[in-house]
């Protein structure tokens, strides 16, 4: 106290003065209408700036939650381009009822490696977002991206299609022999369709697609074109490589597939894996 008293005495003078100072500037803002305008005009110019750069800083805060709905804006429109062409075949409509039920995910990727020869990808979204193993993901409907491996309550792990342990069942556009899509090479933009019998009808150029035949990823994700095919001396299996539409080097955001009567699938396919 006796310290705050000390202070105040020997710079009672500069309060003063201050004091006084805002009393003359008040006045002469109050009792001057020329200087009262200059005063109002400059005000508003400061006050805005700072109301500016205070409204830039929120928004850049809210950036993330902006890309987030985006994001699921973007998958709603997916779903609705993917699944369209079910709605408009002779088949029964009932029967694809369930399609409607079906949310595309979207995440964003967190961790990728396209380098090795086991590559894998991690993902800000996990259990409580309603992720498990075994879900396929892709980044638009011209990119297959891997299959969720492990999951925690908010990330999730994903075998990228660049993993010598991928294996995704896929089709010839508009042909309808399938094979099986596997990673052999280094190029991050070449895989394997092997399978495919030698009495397929195909030529280089052709669509390759997901089959559907797996409780994965649904039929018609694009996956790439054919850009080189021969048949192997001795075999009844052709080989075949295929150009990737989507580049993983660029993928940032993804869309999380959930299979469409997974689990009662894997039941009656378990069986078979074990012949």
């Amino acid at each position: 106290m006796i310290n705050l008293l000390n202070f105040l005495i020997k710079n009672g003078a500069v309060f003063v003065f201050l004091i006084l100072q805002s009393i003359c500037f008040w006045m002469i803002v109050t009792f001057n209408e020329s200087q009262r305008s200059i005063f109002m005009h400059n005000s508003v110019l400061i006050t805005s700036g700072f109301q500016e750069k205070i409204t830039d800083f929120y928004d850049y805060w809210a950036l993330y939650s902006i890309s987030d709905s985006l994001a699921v804006e973007n998958a709603k429109l997916l779903k609705q381009l993917q699944f369209q062409w079910i709605k408009t075949t002779d088949m029964e409509t009932s029967s694809f009822e369930s399609i409607d039920s079906i949310e595309l995910i979207p995440a964003k990727i967190i961790y990728n490696s396209i380098g090795k020869r086991n590559n894998n990808i991690l993902i800000n979204r996990g259990k409580k977002h309603g992720l498990h193993n075994g879900m396929g993901v892709i980044d638009n409907l011209e990119g297959i991206v891997g299959i969720t491996s492990e999951c925690s309550e908010n990330y999730c792990r994903v075998l990228s299609i660049l993993h010598t342990q991928s294996r995704i069942s896929a089709k010839i556009k508009n042909k309808g022999y399938f094979g099986t899509l596997t990673w052999r090479s280094l190029n991050p933009r070449v895989l394997n369709f092997e399978d495919v019998p030698i009495h397929a009808e195909f030529k280089v150029g052709d669509t390759v697609m997901t089959s559907g035949y797996s409780i994965v990823f649904p039929e018609g994700i694009l996956a790439g074109k054919i850009i080189e095919k021969d048949i192997p001396s001795g075999s009844n299996f052709y080989h075949i490589k295929i150009k990737l539409f989507n580049d993983l080097s660029k993928s940032k955001y993804v869309y999380v597939v959930p299979g469409l009567n997974r689990d009662e699938k894997s039941e009656l396919l378990k069986p078979l894996r074990d012949e």
